[in-house]
């Protein structure tokens, strides 16, 4: 037993671990890079491994303290290089197991007190009637972990086991066939000087498109232009007449109000400054989810959850993700009520931000942003205080803990978004480790039992041994070229 003690907490061992700490930073900064900072944070920072790793730095840095005794006066200097990465170690393990941060939305001329959480849940919320039982577990989600979260709840007599079966981020929703699904079909249309806009209507669904409203399903709507699925095809109610045009070099035609007419694909329909082309229809259609690849846009990801109880089983979407609230989904499943949620969880501060104005410079001649700041009010009611401040790239407003960030904007240039930092011990502690780093190298060059002390007297001793060498030689030339001087004066006097 004590060779193991000796071999795990030898200097040898702390130098592997050093190796493997530094091996790991290295793997996490590629990871980071080719797929962001949630899978840098989910297989290396954020994963019970790498803190592992960290405590056993810690315990072999404490124990080697005692080992080699360097507490001692004589090796105060690596006495405060270990005390150093001590202090940095429980700096970072506050900032991971104890602080949070996140990001905080605000709209021009709007005040805002709370922000999202860096880390997205999955939130649970069972009831049969009989007991409600809640939970919301992180999901440490990404694409190189795409099943990175599971769950039981027992509820009653019944037990549910909750697994990740599929993640999709940057999530665009497209419609397929399958089997025992429902109609969906698929508009594109505009409405006076409006842009061409695409809609996707769920059967026994409605959807106004400004001042008009379209109704898809067997359940009629008075007010809307209803639309049905009857005899394996698409038949139309208009409320008022509708022109069409075939879109492939057909006959126009007119529909009159308050009757059913055929609804076909390819042929424009037209009424009081509507368009519509009915674009795609599925008799039995789902929901599938795959990446979008642009820049231009940012969706919400979605997470297939795989749900069993018992025998049966079931399979449900969500859409949400870090820096979203997430879309709620409300279903029943082994006669018990189940309500989840995908996304990050909302924090409330103790004070509120008001943006007064986002201002957002361009590059001239370009659109390109060349920066952009927040014009802000801090407000806290609690301590009667009211504060302008600017925040901007290299400006951080600090308070009560928090530190804001300016981070994004939105696209209409109209909104702010905020980073938010809540690390006060976290970041002290680190500060402070650095600190007595600093103080222990000082130390070093300067404490006579160290050993760049000793190096330094070594090289001094060089250095002076080495003048009395040079003055030596230079002497012994100067006595040996005297004859010679001599010997050649001699010679130039016989030549007189």
């Amino acid at each position: 037993m004590k060779k193991i003690t000796s071999l795990l907490f030898s200097m040898q061992s702390m130098g592997m671990l050093i190796l493997i700490f530094a091996a790991s930073i290295g793997t996490a900064t590629f990871i980071e890079n080719d797929f962001g900072s949630t899978a840098s944070k989910a297989v290396v920072y954020n994963h019970p491994w790498f803190n592992f790793l960290l405590l056993l730095l810690a315990i072999n840095l404490v124990s080697n303290i005692f080992r080699y005794k360097t507490y001692k006066r004589k090796k105060f200097t690596i006495f405060v290089f270990h005390v150093s990465f001590l202090v940095i170690l429980l700096g970072s393990a506050i900032t991971r197991f104890v602080s949070y941060e996140g990001v905080m939305h605000i709209r021009e001329g709007k005040t805002a007190n709370t922000m999202l959480s860096d880390q997205a849940f999955v939130s649970i919320d069972m009831n049969d009637n009989k007991e409600t039982v809640h939970s919301n577990e992180v999901a440490s989600l990404s694409v190189l972990t795409p099943r990175a979260y599971k769950n039981n709840i027992d509820i009653g007599n019944k037990s549910f086991h909750f697994k990740a079966i599929e993640y999709i981020p940057n999530a665009r929703e497209i419609i397929t066939e399958v089997d025992d699904g429902i109609p969906y079909m698929i508009l594109v249309a505009s409405q006076g000087q409006q842009g061409r806009q695409t809609y996707y209507f769920e059967h026994e669904s409605s959807r106004e498109l400004g001042a008009f409203k379209i109704n898809f399903g067997n359940s009629f709507d008075s007010t809307a232009i209803n639309i049905r699925h009857a005899n394996s095809s698409l038949e139309v109610f208009p409320i008022d007449t509708i022109f069409t045009m075939s879109m492939t070099g057909g006959a126009n035609d007119t529909l009159s109000p308050f009757s059913w007419h055929p609804f076909e694909m390819k042929k424009l329909y037209q009424t009081a400054g509507l368009s519509i082309v009915l674009t795609n229809f599925y008799a039995s259609g789902g929901i599938d989810y795959v990446p979008y690849e642009g820049t231009d846009v940012t969706l919400m990801d979605a997470l297939m959850v795989e749900i069993n109880s018992g025998e049966k089983t079931k399979t449900i979407a969500l859409r949400g993700g870090k820096g979203y609230l997430g879309e709620s989904e409300f279903f029943v499943f082994d006669e018990t009520n189940i309500k989840m949620t995908y996304g990050s969880k909302e924090i409330l501060l103790p004070f509120s931000i008001k943006l007064n104005e986002f201002q957002l410079e361009h590059y001239p001649g370009s659109m390109s942003p060349s920066s952009y700041a927040s014009e802000v009010t801090l407000i806290d009611e609690e301590n009667n205080l009211r504060k302008d401040q600017r925040i901007y790239m290299n400006n951080v407003l600090n308070y009560r803990g928090f530190r804001f960030f300016q981070s994004s904007y939105d696209t209409d240039e109209k909104g702010t978004i905020l980073s938010v930092n809540h690390d006060y011990w976290g970041t002290l502690f680190t500060y402070i480790g650095y600190a007595l780093m600093a103080l222990g190298m000082f130390l070093s060059l300067f404490m006579g039992s160290t050993r760049f002390a000793t190096m330094g007297k070594k090289i001094r001793r060089i250095a002076t041994d080495s003048k009395t060498t040079l003055s030596v030689i230079i002497l012994a030339l100067v006595f040996s070229s005297a004859p010679l001087f001599a010997q050649h004066n001699h010679l130039e006097t016989d030549k007189i």
